[in-house]
Order: structure tokens, then C-alpha cells, then sequence
């Protein structure tokens, strides 16, 4: 039976508290993901938020004052002392351990412009809490750009062979973090079932793509606005596939989409039948957040005359966040999906209503839709983002 079953107009919000979270990576990634949306709303977004935490911490333990209070804010860690930011970390990066039935992988690195220094004590810090290599790199020779490239393109099995195409030899410090994730789903899709089927993108042309479809027994919620559906991946994670009624308005759907509207679907899903029918998808999607993060509320660390870094030590202050790059990849099929980001930053110094479900669901993606794969076991988003065409 065709969704959607209820005749009933359901706000997306329903009532839910903006960011309810009781997870401040969840918090911070339903955060993130609204305010790219909000200069792209009608363009594909995909990233890590994983990443682009882990990689903004590294940098957030590097500052000072009130720099250090806005970027904790943004991250939505303020109020925890060293310990309390330890099992943050702890959490996050178990989130990325080995396991037997996926490839699973977390990487951090700082690169150190050669008039540059970290306290010893901070160094350790980084090395044990974020498990970061930490390297000395002349910014100023033409093969840096290579080797911070190299790294990015090593730590994602090749799926991020560039990040970077240029360094000022003003940069005092590169901090990179790489993640990589494949996995087969629990229960592959057959390929002699998938069938070219209408897409409607966003641009409101229709495209035929390949389709693929599988019925089964899945974590499902729906109600007049929305159907979400989990796909298990071996190795204890998901894809969630969220699909918004195809007349709503997308920007709003976008804007709603808060933790703590998240939460309280997951918590009113049950297991049920029904088929999924989900195009094959590609992305490639890259950004630079500097102008993101600011409108979180980072704007004194990207500011040369308010930025506090007083854990950096270079011949020519101040110093402050110049640039924080993101590239993310994924491409999910019959089999399963392998996706991949990094997170580079880059710091400069001074020169210059829930009703009773059917007995079974019909989920047809043909129209844009949110995706997001998390860890079962840490509940940690790995990657998240939407969809608007799958081509």
C-alpha cells in the first residue's frame, strides 16, 4: 500500500524542541547540516560531521579566552572541562573501530609550518587524546601542497586524492582529519531487479536512473509528511532514508529538520514489512565552512585582530583560522557503500503525530531525500547529508 496513509497535515516539527539531543555530536551535525542547506537548499550536500568535529576540536584544544569559549560553543562542547572532552573524543573515535564486517577508518594529522611551535605538554595531548601525527612542513616549497594531499588521498584508500591546490607560506599550521567507511548491506539489493525509474530532481527535471529495490522487514516511522526507513549495513551501522512528501516545500523541510525531530522519529519506529525502492547514487561534494562556522558562532577564530591562539608559538603573531576545507564522497549501490571525507584547516600568522502503522510500507525515492549512515552501537552520525540528484 502506497504511503502516505494519513489523510491528516503533520508539521514536521510537532512540537519537538529544536536541538533535544541528549548527543552534542548530534546536536552539532543537525546544526551543521541546516546551515549549509541554507545557501545550497536546492543543490546535493553530503559530509561528515564526524570529520569536521574531530578536526575542529584538534584546533579548539590550540586556542585561548574567548576564542576558545566560541569555538566550544559552536561545537557544542562548552561547559566540559579536559575530562569531560576526553570521553567526548573517546566516544567519537570508537565510533570509527575496526570491525570484522566493514572497513571502517579515523585519522588526524598537524601539519607544522617550520616557524611554528605547540607547548610539548599540548603536543602530547594531541597525540594520545586524537591519536594525531604531528609533522613539520616548509609551507613555502611547492611540494607541500603534495604532501598534505598524499596524506588525505593515503587515509581515504584514494577516494580524496585532492584537497588542497595551494599554501600560502604564511600558513602555520595544516590540521587535517580523514574518515573512510565501506560496507555491504545486511541484505544485499539484487542487481537483475534494479530498473530505470522517473527521478524528479530538484530542478524540477525528470531523470531516468537505475533504481534498485528490495522488500523486507526494516526500522520504519511515517506520518502525512514524512517516511523514514533504516537499511542495515554489516558491521553494526545504518543508512536512514528520510523522504519528505514530494509537494512539500524542501527549504522548510530542510530547516525543520532539527536532533531533535531526528530522535523522535527513531523513537516512534517499529519494524515492519514493506518495499524500498532507492536510486543508485554518486556524490562528490566539497566546501569550504569558513563562512558556515561563522554563522554558528566561530567568527572571532577566522578574525586576524581577535583571534586568541596562544597555544601556537611563531615568530610573526598573531595567528588565526584562515581556512576550513571539507570534501566528502560516497556512492551507494546494490552491494553496499563505501564514502570517505576529510577536514582541513588551515592557520595563518601575521605577514599580512504518530498513529498506529500498517501492516506494510511501500517507500518509492524518486524525488529529493535526506541520508544518513550512524554507528549503531555509539549512535554517532558518520555521514549525513541531501540528495537532490542522484546523478
Amino acid at each position: 500500500m502506497p504511503w502516505p496513509f494519513s489523510g491528516k497535515s503533520t508539521a514536521i516539527l510537532a512540537g519537538e524542541p529544536a536541538e533535544s539531543s541528549s548527543s552534542r555530536r548530534t546536536r552539532f551535525a543537525f546544526k551543521l547540516f541546516r546551515e549549509l542547506t541554507r545557501t545550497r537548499a536546492d543543490s546535493n550536500i553530503f559530509f561528515s560531521p564526524s570529520s569536521v568535529m574531530a578536526c575542529l576540536s584538534v584546533v579548539h584544544e590550540l586556542a585561548s579566552a574567548e576564542t576558545r569559549e566560541s569555538m566550544a560553543n559552536a561545537l557544542d562542547i562548552a561547559g566540559l572541562d579536559h575530562v569531560a572532552i576526553e570521553l567526548e573524543i573517546a566516544s567519537l573515535k570508537s565510533a570509527f573501530s575496526p570491525r570484522a564486517d566493514a572497513e571502517i577508518s579515523f585519522a588526524n594529522a598537524i601539519f607544522l609550518g617550520r616557524f611554528a611551535q605547540i607547548d610539548p605538554e599540548l603536543r602530547s595531548r594531541l597525540s594520545a587524546l586524537y591519536d594525531a601525527e604531528l609533522n613539520g612542513l616548509d609551507f613555502s616549497i611547492p611540494d607541500a601542497v603534495a604532501t598534505v594531499n598524499a596524506w588525505v588521498n593515503a587515509k581515504t584508500k584514494g577516494k580524496i586524492p585532492q584537497i588542497v591546490t595551494e599554501l600560502s607560506q604564511l600558513t602555520a599550521l595544516v590540521a587535517l582529519n580523514a574518515v573512510y567507511f565501506k560496507s555491504r548491506w545486511e541484505e544485499p539489493f539484487r542487481k537483475e531487479l534494479t530498473r530505470e525509474h522517473p527521478f524528479h530532481t530538484a530542478s524540477q527535471t525528470i531523470k531516468q536512473l537505475p533504481m534498485m529495490i528490495q522488500s523486507g522487514t526494516y526500522r520504519y516511522y511515517e506520518d502525512a509528511r514524512v517516511q523514514v526507513a533504516a537499511l542495515p549495513y554489516r558491521g553494526n551501522a545504518s543508512m536512514y532514508i528520510v523522504l519528505p512528501e514530494a509537494k512539500a516545500d524542501m527549504a522548510e523541510f530542510q530547516e525543520d529538520l532539527t536532533s531533535g525531530v531526528w530522535e523522535s522519529w527513531l523513537s516512534k519506529s517499529t519494524s515492519m514489512l514493506g518495499t524500498i525502492q532507492l536510486p543508485r547514487f554518486k556524490v562528490d561534494y566539497q566546501a569550504e565552512l569558513s563562512s558556515t562556522l561563522k554563522a554558528l558562532g566561530m567568527e572571532r577564530a577566522f578574525d586576524p585582530h581577535r583571534a586568541q591562539f596562544e597555544h601556537i608559538h611563531t615568530d610573526r603573531p598573531p595567528v588565526w583560522i584562515d581556512k576550513v576545507m571539507h570534501r566528502a564522497v560516497a556512492e551507494v549501490n546494490e552491494e553496499g557503500t563505501e564514502a570517505a571525507a576529510a577536514t582541513m584547516t588551515t592557520m595563518f600568522c601575521s605577514a599580512s503525530l504518530h498513529q498506529k502503522p500498517p501492516k506494510r510500507f511501500q517507500m518509492i525515492v524518486d524525488h529529493p531525500f535526506f541520508a544518513l549512515i550512524r554507528d549503531e552501537r555509539t549512535r554517532t552520525i558518520l555521514f549525513m547529508g541531501w540528495i537532490c540528484d542522484p546523478q
